[in-house]
């Protein structure tokens, strides 16, 4: 336990929504990085019935998102609940924070609009849902790069377990950042650490906590690893599919569940044939939603909604060597 945040205590999944750089909810659609990013207007309009003054756009993502795996849920569920806001982001609002600052540091001073300085706050995004949706549990915002959702997961479970809230509200959200070039800076990207595919965005979410009634799956573990490792050995097919084996033998043991993995953007050696010969399937999600810090909630969302009973082991790491590994099932 003093090298590992592990914690494997089923949470159930009851709602669940995914939206990448298309800005289309729960389908994949297609979409050119060179046309990001898409303003998200119209589906602000669509989804809340009104437009969402004084909010940027990592604002206005953060919400959609949300309310999109929200308004899966019958309202009597949520009805005198304690519900938490878990809000994960590798990067934040960075396109809110960069005039701020240049308009305090870089122009001698001066003072920033308030718009500036409310978009600017790193728990704006999770305090203008909370508002939308009247939660008033405990609102949090989480970032740790690109272990982030991971994260925030680890902590929403904790939070579950101790009974300090009945339901969480678990999001993973990082919008696009001109250039891209900036963008893979930020992300600490090189040719040998990540697979080479176009940059994204998204906004996804899952509802957990215990209705006794319908849910779509469950979070099986969430393990965080501070052990710090080689990129071969953690990229290694041997180590994934060995890591992989040892969480199915004791989640679901001899269950008869369709395995498969979800590739972070970091494994760049995934060879699909080994482990279709091992019994597993590789998912690869991110061709849908791009290279972004939470794209992990992208993956496991959009798993958790794709239908046939399955048993997933969504694998990343950081770019300093820490593997993270997260086990859900599809009901």
């Amino acid at each position: 336990m003093n090298n590992k945040n592990k914690l494997i205590s089923s949470m159930p999944v009851i709602a669940a929504s995914y939206l990448g750089p298309a800005l289309t909810p729960n389908l994949d659609v297609a979409w050119d990085e060179a046309q990001l990013p898409f303003n998200p207007d119209d589906l602000v309009q669509k989804i809340m019935g009104q437009p969402l003054r004084r909010a940027g756009r990592f604002i206005k993502l953060v919400c959609c998102g949300a309310l999109t795996c929200l308004k899966n849920v019958p309202k009597d569920v949520l009805q005198e609940k304690k519900i938490g806001i878990f809000l994960a982001t590798g990067l934040g609002n960075v396109d809110e924070i960069l005039p701020f600052i240049t308009q305090v540091f870089k122009h001698e001073g001066g003072f920033p609009s308030p718009n500036q300085f409310a978009n600017s706050v790193s728990n704006a995004a999770a305090f203008f849902l909370a508002r939308i949706c009247e939660i008033k549990g405990v609102v949090l915002t989480i970032s740790q790069e690109e272990l982030s959702f991971e994260s925030a997961l680890w902590l929403a479970q904790s939070y579950l377990e101790s009974s300090e809230i009945d339901l969480a509200l678990v999001g993973g959200c990082d919008v696009f950042t001109p250039t891209v070039a900036d963008y893979r800076e930020r992300m600490d990207l090189r040719p040998d650490n990540h697979r080479s595919m176009s940059m994204g965005e998204g906004s996804s979410w899952l509802l957990l906590g215990n209705t006794n009634g319908k849910k779509i799956g469950n979070i099986l573990s969430v393990e965080l690893d501070h052990n710090s490792k080689t990129r071969q050995q953690l990229s290694s097919n041997e180590n994934i599919l060995s890591e992989c084996e040892k969480i199915a033998d004791h989640l679901i043991g001899k269950q008869n569940k369709q395995k498969i993995i979800l590739p972070g953007f970091r494994l760049i050696d995934m060879d699909h044939s080994f482990f279709k010969d091992k019994g597993w399937k590789v998912e690869d999600y991110l061709p849908h939603c791009g290279i972004y810090p939470t794209a992990t909630a992208y993956g496991l969302a959009r798993a958790l909604l794709s239908g046939p009973s399955a048993f997933f082991v969504h694998c990343n790491y950081h770019a300093a060597g820490r593997r993270a590994l997260v086990a859900a099932e599809s009901t």
